[in-house]
């Protein structure tokens, strides 16, 4: 029986096995464990010495500490031996795994295994996925031991063994039992932060263990990517019956993001009733009302005591996601009117629903630009939005949750324009290959590019006397500098002022854009023009500095202005425009205005 005493794995790798001499036989490299009675425990030692491998049985240990470990065994005897790919190793197969920690609804990661001796044996009996595991395994336990002195102690965080279930060689995640259990009872958007912390196929097999609802309900909340990833991986039929679950709207945006094969083979397995309401909304053009209403919505006819619809309702609304007004139709399905859920419950039970909903009713077409559907649902307060078609007819609804939505992929995207680059697909830079996002951005580099060569040109023109303008070079990147975030201010103020439609006027807008650009042109001119003449000990140099900051900046203010609204104008999103566009311009417009001043004074400097 070896002399044993509690340790952790990384405490021992990389120390050296000695033989019944106490010769060096090799380092430790890793552990074969396989199943015990409860525990699992370590049945050979892997150690390395000079490229060469052997297997040191534990049965021949004498003793097993985080000081010495030594074998009965003579050097001599100890075979060479490589484990297969069968076994199962604590190093290869159970370090920095990812294990699923239901209980903080997160991803938490296997640093180090917590090790005991039992009848002879070596147990594993934890896993570590603290700070101190990390520590560790890096080799800096030390630093840990630093926290402890500084009364920052870094305590294990440990995950017992018979929280986990079986293992098996090459895995990739481990998988508690308990908390798996606790997996279907969490909010379907911490189930969703967990999956988003794992690979594709991860998150396959832990949708996979939900039940169909909850599964549903999950996907809903994760992003287009890893939706399709996910359900790419999934079985067809499993996959299918996911689909069901979930509201029409959200299912049409799910099977468009999948690849042809996969999608068809999937609205193959669902009933007909269901892929039929999903095939409905896949035909309408992207970024238009159709793209995101849904065709799930409660309808009753004008003549329908309000006592009769509240019965109705209560059958109805089960199978609905979110059920906000009650439409009021005729029998060819046309909107003759709305009420809200609120009004059916205060009014008379005896009075039909014609009596108390409302015929002025807020309606898009399926046409709409999906932004001007936000803007109507802003302006009047509504949390749902009827679209109907040329004559009439309800097609569907649009809830305030599919807007917001909207609303954030419209912000994002504008942020992007903005920044001069366009967002890869479902806009994350993990799943984007470099060669498309070099694609996305490189055209407006270029822009940028071609800017800065007509820049060279400006400077180019005064060749002449650039040998005169040199005491004023030091200033050149502060006023190009200062001009180009002003307009920046201006334009990204402008774009969103234009996104949101709050713009009642926009001759008072700009007259107050160009007032207070006046205000910081002076002052900010003034500043530097005393700056630069202490420190070129002339007041000239600080008056063309000065004179120049001023006008790149009130010109700057203006280009601000024009250049998204003169794209609103002409049709063309002003977000595009106003992020490259300014900034180059800025730049040649403030380097022509400086040599200008500088010339107009050269005599004087």
């Amino acid at each position: 029986m070896p002399i044993f005493g509690e340790l952790y794995l990384s405490e021992i790798l990389k120390r050296p096995v000695l033989d019944i001499r106490g010769e060096e036989v090799g380092v430790l490299q890793d552990l074969v464990v396989i199943k015990g009675e409860t525990l699992p425990i370590v049945k050979d030692l892997i150690v390395t010495k000079k490229k060469k491998t052997f297997r040191i049985p534990w049965q021949s240990m004498s003793i097993f500490s985080r000081r010495i470990m030594a074998t009965t065994l003579m050097k001599s005897a100890i075979q060479e031996s490589s484990p297969t790919e069968d076994e199962l190793l604590a190093v290869r197969d159970i370090l920095g795994k990812q294990i699923v920690d239901a209980t903080g609804a997160k991803v938490v990661r296997a640093n180090d295994i917590k090790l005991e001796g039992y009848e002879g044996k070596a147990v594993l009996v934890a896993i570590d996925t603290g700070k101190r595991g990390v520590l560790s395994r890096m080799g800096l336990e030390r630093r840990g031991k630093l926290f402890g002195i500084l009364k920052l102690p870094l305590p294990r965080d440990l995950i017992g063994w018979n929280n986990i279930q079986p293992l098996t060689p090459k895995l990739k995640t481990i998988s508690l039992i308990v908390p798996r259990q606790m997996v279907s009872e969490l909010h379907p958007s911490d189930i969703a932060e967990i999956i988003r912390s794992l690979s594709h196929e991860e998150g396959t097999n832990l949708l996979n263990d939900l039940d169909i609802e909850t599964a549903a309900e999950t996907l809903t909340e994760l992003s287009p990517h890893i939706q399709a990833g996910i359900l790419e991986k999934m079985d067809a039929e499993k996959a299918s019956d996911i689909i069901e679950e979930m509201p029409p709207d959200d299912a049409a945006d799910i099977i468009g993001d999948l690849p042809a094969e996969k999608a068809k083979e999937i609205l193959e397995k669902i009933e007909k009733e269901e892929a039929e309401d999903i095939q409905e909304l896949l035909v309408h053009e992207e970024d238009t009302a159709g793209s995101v209403m849904t065709n799930e919505f409660i309808a009753y006819p004008p003549d329908l005591k309000i006592k009769d619809a509240i019965e109705r309702f209560k059958q109805d609304a089960k199978e609905i996601e979110t059920v906000y007004y009650i439409y009021v139709v005729d029998e060819d399905e046309k909107l003759l009117g709305v009420t809200s859920l609120k009004e059916v419950l205060l009014a008379d039970p005896l009075l039909p629903l014609s009596e108390i909903m409302e015929t002025k009713i807020i309606k898009v077409s399926p046409e709409e630009d999906v932004e001007a559907v936000s803007d109507l649902m802003a302006k009047y307060n509504l949390v749902a939005i009827p679209v109907v078609d040329e004559s009439g007819k309800v097609l569907g609804i649009i809830t305030v949750d599919d807007i917001m939505d909207v609303m954030e992929d419209e912000a994002t995207e504008d942020i992007y324009r903005l920044a001069g680059t366009s967002e890869v697909r479902f806009g994350k830079i993990e799943d984007a290959s470099p060669f498309e996002i070099a694609r996305k951005r490189l055209p407006w580099l270029l822009l940028c590019l071609l800017g800065g060569l007509i820049s060279s040109a400006v400077i180019s023109q005064y060749g002449s006397k650039i040998s005169a303008f040199v005491i004023l070079a030091p200033f050149i990147p502060v006023i190009m500098g200062m001009a180009g975030n002003a307009g920046l201010q201006v334009s990204a103020t402008m774009v969103r002022s234009l996104a949101l439609n709050t713009i009642n006027s926009f001759f008072r807008y700009a007259l107050k854009e160009i007032l207070s650009a006046f205000m910081i042109a002076l002052v900010t001119g003034i500043i530097i023009a005393i700056g630069a003449a202490l420190m070129k000990h002339t007041p000239w140099v600080g008056m063309v500095v000065g004179v120049s900051m001023f006008l790149s900046i009130s010109s700057s203010t203006l280009l601000a202005l024009v250049t998204p609204a003169t794209a609103e104008r002409i049709g063309i999103d002003p977000a595009v425009v106003s992020g490259p566009f300014v900034t180059v311009f800025n730049d040649i417009l403030g380097l022509t205005i400086y040599f200008t001043v500088a010339s107009a004074l050269l005599k004087y400097l």
